[in-house]
């Protein structure tokens, strides 16, 4: 088969595919990632063919329309949010922000492309028979449709989106994102349907699988096997510090798109870790460390080293929520401390952590010094938390691995495509 997957410029989004990427491409696939030009050569370097389409990705350039349609969308779901079962269900606004920055046919920058344009005419031309599209690149399923491939939303995280699509389609109202994307796919010939923004099934990478939402949907479960980038194994990694070993990641989607923003306490963290003698190796890029006001001598600073070689040698990982993050600590095992970024997907991650007996939470609005070092010692010298961890493990190792997969991507391409436009 050939097989397109499509991703936004960004690691924390680059990253998880390249597993199951490699998977297709060892089962004898021929395998395509298309992504903004600013990460094609990224992808090059990580072993695939890169297709660039496009111009900037959408976190860097404003989206017209973009907060109205949040406005309508959150009027439109205002019922559906306001009980208890449904608080932090809503779609996050990155979310919309990149469906409206995609629903633009003309170029948002000087000069540039929209990447529907490119990537619909690249599709076309090399006819894949998939498209595996991440959930907040919406022209991949605008191109599948165009050239007839069966395609599938790929989703790392809770489907806060999938929840509030299903929401708005059962509403007897106007429908806010049908109408925005109604012009762009009369351009390329095509008509709206709901698959195009849920995928005709979706590939669960979650690793948090106590927090999976039973929406219904034709879901395809895979292991989300921890891959955080290639490097050279420093020479000091593997020596013994003399001390325990914490790690420090504040995740490569904040670094991607928030670089200077965090609310984990660098400088109480480390002044904790310094009375509790370890070595922590901080993953933080220079603008990360601009807040830092003494750098210990126990913290040895690193601009980026994959979790899936730093964590099999720690004691403990504290990191601020992410996904990747936690899937990477489950994968190897490891206790986490959690100190959430301000978001319900951080805050649900962080809950689910401490649900799980595999660590603690940190409190935004309580993280004194005395506090984050008493809960880091816990993480550190209790057995329960690595107890806990290793329940997690067990249940991840029951999801169906990449490998394992492949075949059943085989069945439901075969079953999905050629559901085309005629070309213009």
């Amino acid at each position: 088969m050939k097989i397109l997957i499509t991703v936004p410029p960004a690691f924390a989004h680059i990253n998880p595919v390249i597993p199951l990427a490699g998977a297709l491409q060892g089962a004898g696939h021929e395998v395509r990632v298309a992504t903004h030009p600013e990460r094609v050569e990224t992808v090059r370097q990580l072993g695939f063919s890169a297709v660039s389409v496009g111009t900037e990705g959408f976190g860097r350039v404003a989206a017209p329309g973009q907060q109205q349609l949040y406005s309508e969308v959150m009027a439109a779901l205002a019922p559906e949010i306001e009980g208890p079962d449904t608080v932090g269900r809503i779609p996050a606004q990155p979310v919309l922000h990149a469906f409206a920055y995609y629903c633009s046919l003309e170029p948002l920058t000087p000069g540039g492309r929209a990447m529907v344009v490119d990537l619909v005419e690249f599709a076309r031309s090399w006819q894949p028979d998939l498209v595996l599209w991440d959930t907040v690149s919406f022209p991949g399923a605008i191109a599948a449709r165009a050239c007839g491939a069966a395609h599938a939303r790929m989703v790392w995280g809770k489907d806060d989106f999938g929840w509030a699509r299903l929401r708005l389609a059962a509403r007897q109202q106007p429908d806010p994102m049908a109408r925005m994307l109604r012009p762009v796919l009369a351009h390329f010939g095509l008509e709206y349907d709901d698959e195009l923004l849920l995928g005709q099934w979706v590939l669960d990478n979650f690793p948090a699988i106590g927090l999976r939402l039973p929406l219904g949907l034709r879901s395809l479960h895979v292991r989300p096997v921890p891959f955080n980038g290639a490097a050279v194994v420093p020479e000091w990694l593997h020596r013994d510090p003399g001390r325990r070993r914490v790690a420090l990641s504040l995740g490569a989607g904040i670094r991607s798109f928030f670089p200077d923003s965090s609310v984990v306490g660098l400088d109480t963290l480390f002044a904790a870790a310094e009375e509790l003698d370890v070595e922590v190796v901080a993953t933080l890029d220079e603008a990360q460390l601009r807040s830092v006001k003494r750098l210990p001598e126990h913290v040895r600073t690193v601009d980026y080293l994959p979790l899936n070689l730093l964590l099999p040698t720690c004691s403990a990982l504290v990191h601020h929520g992410g996904g990747g993050t936690f899937g990477a600590a489950v994968a190897h095992r490891v206790p986490q401390l959690v100190w959430p970024e301000r978001s319900q997907y951080y805050d649900d991650i962080a809950g689910y952590v401490e649900r799980s007996g595999a660590g603690l939470a940190v409190d935004r609005n309580r993280a004194s010094y005395d506090v984050v070092r008493k809960q880091l010692a816990r993480v550190l010298d209790e057995p329960a938390f690595r107890t806990g961890t290793e329940a997690l493990y067990r249940d991840m190792l029951a999801v169906p691995s990449p490998a394992d997969v492949v075949p059943v991507l085989e069945g439901l391409t075969s079953c999905h495509r050629g559901h085309a436009a005629p070309p213009r």
